[in-house]
């Protein structure tokens, strides 16, 4: 049955691969279809024999250019979002939004417009269309009355709230995790962090950067009632880089002036382009030197192909103000920051966010502010609680990763609410840490619905039961 997929047309697309996969310990059986599309846009669905009769449509993350990876490299494993799908049952859905990362490495595909239009928005609609035909000709009449899910973190979090947004028909329910959908500003944030890293006398040493996560951790890790390098209420710590300035010689322990004016930077609410475009600053927490690198060469990537449209543009050099009509062409297109989710609240959707309050890649902020615009734009709390319900995930980093729980299942909450109208704050979530810091035992955590956080309450500092959910 699987194999008869291969040359099939669905919709614009054509089947130009099928296996089945034999069941392991780890994955059941499974039938794998890989299609494409023009130019460059390509898919998989993957059908377990078992099925849940759930469906994920799974998102990318930043530039993408491939399928995610998480299932090529190891089916059983999620690298973000929800674990365990395919052992699970879950059938799912994923592209590579329109370009082949080896042909167009980078943001290189930008200089194509029609990649660039199915990177920013066009791909997932293109794909569900065909995506879902390949799953009826599967599962039949079983497949008509399911519900379908959109589920994705950082770029796959911009997708995410893209569908709410513009395409609110097309998926029930949503779970955006760490979204970039205020990309624009946050690309140029980016920027602008690196040009002053690269000042005279402005960079920090990692030395510095410990210095000044250890003096974080001193002000404000035990505002949840524990000290282990967890900060539970980051809204709450009130850490200003300027405790830290030198008063004698220069020591990795103090920072100079310039050095000041970098820290701050991170924390402050910044506004770029003569005041168009507002990035709100990060959280204190999680300070290291791997976290401390403002974009890398995404943001590099970003200034030159997107914004100069040129392979030869020297991205340090680039000033916003001049591109200012470039920048509301490609906000237009890539942003997915209006909060008026009303159409998609009209037709029963349900809408989950999520995010790390460590993640130096998107601040945490910016969810936090994505969020309350929706709320206020609805009408009110109430009204918001009907369809949407955040999350904050402390001491995670990017996605997963950090000294926090990071790894949380919202897809099962996600179809239950759908399904039996059981939101998910109705029942306690529990996340647990994906790879230990110490070696040890994974650490358990209530997650907790914003504005709460987990405080503790006694016991074992590991286990879940030691927490609870409060904003008090």
């Amino acid at each position: 049955m699987c194999e008869a997929f291969l040359g099939q047309t669905y919709e614009g697309a054509t089947v130009t691969k099928a296996k089945l996969i034999a069941a392991t310990n780890d994955v059941p059986e499974h039938c794998i279809v890989r299609a494409e599309m023009p130019k460059n846009l390509d898919f998989d669905v993957r059908m377990p024999t078992e099925w849940n009769h759930r469906t994920v449509f799974r998102g990318g993350g930043g530039f993408d250019g491939f399928l995610d990876v998480g299932y090529i490299s190891d089916p059983a494993v999620s690298p973000v979002g929800s674990p365990d799908l395919p052992k699970r049952g879950y059938a799912t859905i994923a592209t590579n939004h329109g370009h082949d990362m080896l042909t167009s490495p980078g943001a290189s595909f930008a200089l194509d417009q029609d990649m660039l239009a199915d990177y920013a928005q066009a791909s997932v609609p293109r794909v569900l269309g065909p995506a879902k035909a390949i799953l009826r000709s599967r599962y039949g009449d079983a497949f008509r009355d399911t519900k379908l899910i959109y589920e994705g973190c950082s770029g796959g979090g911009r997708q995410a709230l893209m569908q709410a947004q513009r395409n609110p028909d097309l998926f029930d329910g949503i779970i955006a995790r760490a979204p970039a959908n205020a990309y624009t500003v946050q690309f140029l944030w980016y920027q602008k962090m690196q040009k002053q890293l690269a000042k005279p006398g402005a960079a920090l040493s990692e030395a510095k950067i410990k210095a000044i996560g250890d003096a974080v951790y001193a002000k404000c890790d035990s505002l949840d009632g524990l000290a282990d390098r967890i900060i539970g209420r980051p809204e709450s710590c009130s850490f200003d880089p300027a405790e830290l300035a030198c008063t004698g010689a220069e020591s990795d322990s103090c920072l100079t002036p310039p050095q000041v004016e970098t820290a701050k930077l991170f924390y402050a609410p910044t506004s770029i382009g003569n005041g168009r475009f507002t990035w709100p600053g990060f959280l204190p927490g999680g300070e290291t030197a791997a976290n401390w690198k403002p974009g890398g060469q995404l943001g590099l990537d970003f200034i030159k192909y997107m914004v100069g449209q040129g392979a030869s543009i020297d991205p340090l050099t680039l000033e916003p103000e001049q591109y200012l009509s470039r920048l509301e062409q490609l906000s237009a297109m890539l942003d997915a920051v209006a909060p008026d989710l009303s159409r998609f609240k009209a037709r029963k959707g349900k809408l989950l966010l999520w995010t790390g309050q460590t993640d130096w890649l998107i601040t945490a902020n910016n969810a936090t502010d994505y969020y309350q615009r929706v709320v206020q734009k609805i009408g009110g709390q109430s009204s918001a609680d009907e369809f949407v319900e955040y999350y904050t995930a402390p001491g995670v980093d990017h996605c997963n990763g950090g000294t926090g729980a990071d790894k949380v299942d919202l897809v099962g909450p996600m179809f239950e609410w759908l399904e039996n109208g059981t939101k998910p704050s109705s029942s306690v979530i529990v996340a647990e840490q994906r790879a230990p810091t110490d070696g040890g035992t994974p650490a358990r955590r209530p997650l907790c619905r914003y504005p709460a956080y987990p405080k503790y309450i006694g016991g074992d500092p590991k286990a879940a039961e030691s927490f609870t959910c409060t904003t008090s």
